[in-house]
């Protein structure tokens, strides 16, 4: 944030700069035109802290009035010589709000103003990057509109368009549709009775809380779960159990995979020493894990498969080229967008993996998450499963392994797993 000072007063100009991190511009301005050369020479000025008794033959207002059409953006701090409820009400009146007398204010005081304009800035930014997507969404929902209008024109005899304007007869067609694509995308997913998903995410969005419910409310299914997330390891300790089986260690479970295996409950087995299966160099997988997992592959309906989020793993690549499709787990807020909007592009640009292999969940969701529109815009290109709410129970379930979940949890993943038809 950029900051400049017309206050005749060198000092609050001086300790501003030492005890703040903004960019306070120059030094403090001495008389009322310097403001405006400033101003014509620099549009980016964000906030201007000025003193009434400035010297100047200009009014105070007639200045004040000069400076808004230089920059209306400016935010005005007013430090006014004497009390006067005229000057103030016409200022009030103009948007400038933080209006002080002489020796009324401390250089404090002013930092904690400034920090609360900087704050409101900020705000503004994120409010107006949202009126933006919504444009954006606006904008997409007209051409949607504009689309189906177009697709109920139909030709007559002599050739010329008219329009079907009976509602029922269009809500029918788009029901029908809708309807022809679900059964297409459910055949689709059939192809496969047997599927590998891999479960990938930027660092704590919560993979490993993902695979181990997932896998727990679907039903009469073979499951393997695979714990390649060598760095962060947890999945053992959410089923309380050691990563080796009994009387199996690193050193003589004979090179046999199948060793290594935990048995968790009928449906549920569990693969989570993997550090043994990659090369020294955590690079790349071990060629006898690499044919064993088309042979675990039969043995199971479904292999679920949490992947590491570091990047220089090479194993994650083959792991996710291996996968049949791939579960893309986002935390819906603008910091965590961004880590995954770059993750995307690194699997899909520099990886060469089929962005069709990947799906969508927005994952810890909160009312006060991104709004769904904007998410749904944001990720248009990809098949968006839905999204998992954040809920107290959570750690419940993770920290004492309790078996009965929540009903409201158990909804979320059951209408992702309907989606997937597991």
């Amino acid at each position: 944030m950029n900051i400049i000072t017309a206050l005749n007063n060198p000092n609050i100009n001086k300790k501003l700069k030492e005890k703040t991190d903004f960019n306070i511009i120059g030094n403090d301005i001495q008389y009322q035109e310097g403001i405006i050369e400033m101003l014509e020479k620099n549009e980016n000025i964000n906030v201007l802290i000025i003193s009434q008794i400035l010297p100047g033959d200009i009014d105070f207002i007639a200045l004040i009035n000069k400076i808004i059409s230089l920059n209306n953006n400016i935010k005005i701090i007013v430090i006014l010589n004497n009390k006067s409820e005229e000057i103030k009400n016409i200022l009030i009146s103009k948007g400038i709000f933080n209006i002080f007398y002489n020796n009324e204010i401390t250089i404090e005081e002013l930092i904690k103003i400034i920090n609360k304009i900087n704050e409101n800035n900020k705000n503004m930014e994120i409010n107006n990057e949202i009126i933006e997507l919504k444009k954006i969404i606006l904008e997409k929902d007209n051409n949607k509109k504009n689309k189906i209008k177009n697709n109920y024109l139909i030709k007559k005899n002599n050739n010329k368009l008219i329009f079907l304007k009976n509602r029922k007869i269009i809500k029918l067609i788009i029901k029908t549709k809708k309807y022809i694509k679900k059964i297409f995308n459910k055949n689709k997913i059939n192809n496969k009775n047997k599927k590998t998903i891999s479960v990938i995410g930027p660092g704590g969005v919560g993979k490993s809380s993902f695979c181990t419910l997932f896998s727990k409310i679907i039903k009469n299914k073979k499951i393997l779960i695979i714990d390649f997330d060598i760095l962060n390891s947890s999945i053992n300790s959410i089923f309380n159990v050691k990563k080796f089986p009994k009387n199996i260690d690193e050193n003589n479970y004979k090179n046999n995979i199948n060793n290594l295996i935990i048995n968790i409950n009928k449906n549920i087995d569990l693969l989570c020493a993997t550090h043994i299966l990659v090369n020294e160099d955590y690079k790349n997988l071990k060629e006898n894990f690499i044919n064993y997992l088309k042979i675990l592959k039969n043995k199971y309906d479904l292999i679920i498969i949490d992947n590491s989020s570091e990047c220089f793993f090479k194993y994650t690549k083959t792991l996710l080229n291996k996968s049949d499709l791939i579960i893309f787990l986002v935390e819906p807020n603008l910091t965590e967008l961004k880590k995954s909007k770059n993750l995307l592009n690194i699997y899909i640009n520099n990886w060469k993996i089929k962005k069709e292999k990947f799906n969508i969940i927005f994952n810890k969701t909160n009312k006060n998450s991104i709004y769904d529109e904007i998410l749904k815009t944001l990720f248009s290109d990809f098949n968006i499963l839905g999204k998992i709410k954040i809920n107290i129970d959570y750690n419940l379930i993770i920290n004492k392994n309790i078996k009965l979940i929540n009903k409201k949890i158990k909804n979320d993943y059951k209408n992702i797993i309907n989606k997937l038809n597991i």
